[in-house]
Parts: C-alpha cells; sequence; structure tokens
C-alpha cells in the first residue's frame, strides 16, 4: 500500500533509505575487527564488506525502530541501503562513468 501525504496540497511520497554511513560504520567495524587482532586488511576487500553488511543487519534496524516510534509515515515496503546493489552501481554510474 502506498501512503501519500499532503504537503502544501500536493500528494507526496516519503521512501525511507538508509545511508550506510560509510566513515562512521567503517570506523565501528574497523574497533570491532581490532578487538579480535584483525584488520580490515588481512580481511580484504569483500570480506570487510561483508562485516559492513552484518554490521548494518544488526544496527540499521535500530534507526527504523526509532523513525516507527516517532510516528513517521513512510512506505516501508521501498525502504533501501545506499551499499545494495542497485544504489551502488547508481553511484557508480553517476561519479565514474559521466
Amino acid at each position: 500500500m502506498v501512503r501519500y501525504k499532503r504537503m502544501k496540497g500536493f500528494n507526496c511520497l516519503w521512501i525511507p533509505g538508509l545511508d550506510h554511513a560509510g566513515i562512521a560504520t567503517q570506523s565501528v567495524v574497523e574497533k570491532n575487527l581490532m578487538k579480535q587482532g584483525i584488520t580490515k586488511y588481512d580481511l580484504g576487500r569483500e570480506k570487510f564488506l561483508e562485516k559492513v553488511f552484518e554490521w548494518k543487519e544488526e544496527y540499521g534496524g535500530k534507526i527504523c525502530d526509532q523513525f516507527r516510534y516517532m510516528g513517521i509515515s513512510v512506505d516501508w515496503s521501498r525502504l533501501f541501503f545506499t551499499m545494495d546493489e542497485i544504489r551502488a552501481k547508481a553511484v557508480t554510474h553517476s561519479f565514474v562513468d559521466l
């Protein structure tokens, strides 16, 4: 179900998204790895990204829970994450191809 809000007389759709907060997330994940005696270089890019996605799966939902608690009316069926495959391709296109 699509939810539309009226803003200044117009219907609008608020599509929620979670930003990966690159530097902050990387810092948290790296600190967690250091506690295990591991660096991101030990893992390599792909394994490190897996750790970032694991962190997002564990903690990203808390942000959405806070939005829900505040009563924000968005179309939750369209929630996206900035590092998912579709958005990553769009970023690559925007910054590299263009």
